[in-house]
């Protein structure tokens, strides 16, 4: 068994190259195309490859909250424990072999950031004939970084400037100090702004001129309304990338109906099931499934490096909430690619 805690994790992810960064994206490109074809067969449920169970949680009298969140590929069976409390958020993925000997454990939060935003990098991967100079993020936290960190190390370069937005400005003063500090010395040609809503007068001028410029849109907030308006967009037309992993409740909204219609009739998602239960964005909109196209099927229509047909006028929408097989995916590649750096603790007699 290899145990790796969170500095580990942390490590693994921060020394990826580029190839390595694309052999994550084929993995998991791999795990999304066999769950969308799984969701499709119509054999008995004992006779299935992936079982992915709804997530019990449970709360302590101290309004604690742990979530259980099981998943099995057959080759692999995971779960994912995480807890919610005052203190923040602590967790553990667990990874077994198929008679369940325990394989590796490793800290849940960082691979839940890595994974989402590595999600969120396989379809911009095959957005060929989008521009990527300017990147545009909401949020400060931890998904908001790794959707930069990708970002560049995949298209260092194409882009020249990233720009961080937040509603809180102590919360961008650190993403400062601990996170665009560190990029702008690996990325010394990027410029990097930071814009916070918070005591800030001239904001919504700001942010405007921001969207006007930005060709790729990364939203990591769990918004109650729109970041932006889409009038925005339309004061400087181009096509745009955006993504939405932020909200996962249906009070939550990180963009208006009118962009979220902006794809031309498409709207990409991880799981259309999911999506149309949790995304508020999609429930507002009255989103019907067959508006939706999975990851999975769309990757497995495409070749290895096949890109997408983007229409003219149109942007490219993609919705994630998230599902437990990205976790057993991702955690299984990282505990091996930890073993091979000698990063870690290996236990024998599990």
């Amino acid at each position: 068994m290899h145990i790796l805690a969170e500095p580990d994790v942390a490590r693994v992810f921060r020394v990826l190259t580029k190839e390595q960064c694309h052999e994550f994206i084929t993995a998991l490109g791999e795990g999304l195309v066999a769950i969308s074809a799984e969701s499709k067969s119509t054999v008995p449920a004992s006779e299935k490859l992936i079982h992915q169970p709804l997530r019990t949680a449970l709360v302590t009298k101290d309004q604690n909250t742990s979530l259980f969140m099981p998943v099995s590929d057959t080759a692999s069976t995971g779960i994912k424990i995480v807890t919610v409390s005052n203190s923040g958020i602590r967790g553990v993925i667990n990874v077994f072999s198929p008679e369940g000997r325990l394989q590796g454990l490793l800290a849940a939060a960082e691979v839940t950031a890595f994974r989402t935003a590595l999600a969120t990098m396989t379809l911009l991967v095959r957005c060929n004939s989008l521009r990527k100079e300017n990147i545009l993020i909401f949020g400060s936290g931890r998904q908001a970084e790794w959707h930069v960190r990708l970002a560049l190390l995949l298209y260092p370069d194409q882009i020249q400037r990233v720009t961080f937005v937040n509603r809180s400005r102590a919360r961008l003063d650190e993403l400062e100090h601990d996170v665009i500090a560190e990029l702008h010395q690996r990325y010394p040609n990027v410029e990097f702004i930071a814009l916070a809503k918070e005591g800030e007068s001239d904001y919504d001028q700001l942010l405007l001129k921001e969207l006007r410029a930005c060709d790729v849109i990364f939203s990591c907030t769990p918004s109650l309304e729109p970041n932006f308006p889409f009038s925005a967009l339309q004061s400087a037309l181009k096509q745009r990338f955006i993504s939405l992993i932020g909200s996962y409740k249906p009070q939550m909204h990180e963009i208006d109906t009118e962009t979220l219609r902006s794809g031309g009739g498409k709207i990409y998602v991880d799981s259309k099931s999911a999506c149309l239960e949790e995304s508020g964005e999609l429930i507002t909109a009255q989103v019907r499934e067959d508006q939706l196209t999975e990851m999975g099927d769309l990757l497995g229509s495409l070749s290895p490096s096949e890109g997408i047909s983007v229409p003219d006028g149109c942007n490219v929408i993609y919705k994630c909430v998230g599902m437990g097989l990205m976790d057993l995916v991702v955690g299984k590649k990282v505990l091996d690619v930890g073993a091979a750096l000698g990063l870690g603790t290996h236990v024998k007699g599990f």
